[in-house]
């Protein structure tokens, strides 16, 4: 197992100084990639301009894709798997440009038992923040939410099923995301790794490694906490942050995704539709700024999520209306 190819694959978009910190730390791992994909997803920030002045393009692991048009991260990461599935790997190993892989995090995940395991489908490093901290957020169990694993799940050597998780160290059996059938590209962004996560259970289990790291950089939400929030996040003991109004559009997609999600996954009814709404209303009363001017938009976007209609403002369109 120690020898099994891997074509690890990037998403970026505008984040030029992330990526290569990123493609360093994946070019020097101690059990090497055969192969590093990019797809630049539109940047703007002279990304490419950036990557030739450090040497990075002249790697001969590394292909460089740009696409001229953004498609968010649904789209970019469906892409991204078709890309790799080309290059004839055994393991397709997902991430953001603001992700960093430990120098041994590949070769931890290929040494864990569970590599070997035909039953595994996925292997899920372990998400950490920049201080080492482990970030919940992107490793999973699916029921009435989506929410973190516990704490026992990092302990080394554990293993644990994963229900679903991001596309931050997902590292996935080729024949697998072969079977499963490409990324949906409508979500855009968000819960668009939670949907294909489901899917790759049909074809085996997602282990997590927790001996295997990866330091994810931006916090999810990202935004300042209101006094209401930290009383919360005491109270709840989470670390939530909610975005700012010109970012909220991100939380409109995934709150829209997710009750696609629901619905398909789950079969929700309207009973628990409205509660699972109003559940999302009472989050912005904790812990949004302006949760009042929020909520309507909640509303229209779960609505959207369940009747399948993925029409939406885009973030330029949405950037002109909040000015």
């Amino acid at each position: 197992m120690g020898e099994a190819s891997v074509c690890a694959f990037v998403l970026t978009r505008d984040r030029k100084g992330l990526l290569a910190e990123c493609l360093r730390g994946l070019l020097a791992q101690t059990q090497p990639v055969a192969r590093v994909v990019v797809l630049d997803n539109a940047s703007s920030d002279g990304t490419r301009q950036l990557l030739e002045g450090e040497g990075l393009l002249e790697e001969p692991r590394l292909r460089y894709v740009r696409s001229e048009v953004n498609t968010g991260g649904s789209g970019g990461f469906r892409a991204g798997v078709e890309l790799c599935l080309k290059e004839g790997t055994e393991w397709i190993w997902l991430m953001d440009d603001d992700a960093e892989p430990a120098p041994d995090a590949l070769e931890r995940l290929l040494a864990a038992p569970v590599a070997e395991d035909p039953d595994t489908a996925v292997l899920c490093t372990a998400v950490v923040h920049p201080d080492g901290r482990v970030d919940g957020q992107h490793r999973c169990s699916f029921g009435r939410f989506v929410l973190p694993l516990k704490p026992e799940a990092y302990v080394t050597g554990n293993y644990a099923d994963v229900d679903c998780a991001s596309f931050v160290g997902f590292c996935i059996r080729a024949d697998v995301a072969r079977a499963i059938g490409p990324v949906k590209a409508e979500f855009f962004l968000g819960y668009d790794d939670a949907e294909w996560s489901l899917r790759a259970r049909r074809h085996g289990r997602l282990r997590l490694v927790p001996e295997s790291r990866i330091v994810h950089k931006i916090v999810i939400g990202g935004g300042e906490q209101t006094r209401r929030a930290q009383v919360a996040n005491r109270l709840l003991k989470q670390h939530y942050s909610s975005s700012p109004w010109r970012g909220f559009w991100k939380d409109l997609y995934r709150l829209r995704n997710f009750m696609w999600l629901k619905h398909q996954h789950q079969d929700t009814g309207r009973l628990a539709f409205a509660g699972l709404t109003a559940t999302y209303c009472l989050k912005a009363l904790l812990y949004d700024p302006q949760p009042l001017r929020r909520m309507p938009w909640l509303v229209r976007y779960a609505l959207k999520g369940r009747r399948g209609d993925f029409r939406a403002l885009t973030p330029e369109a949405w950037a002109r209306r909040t000015g």
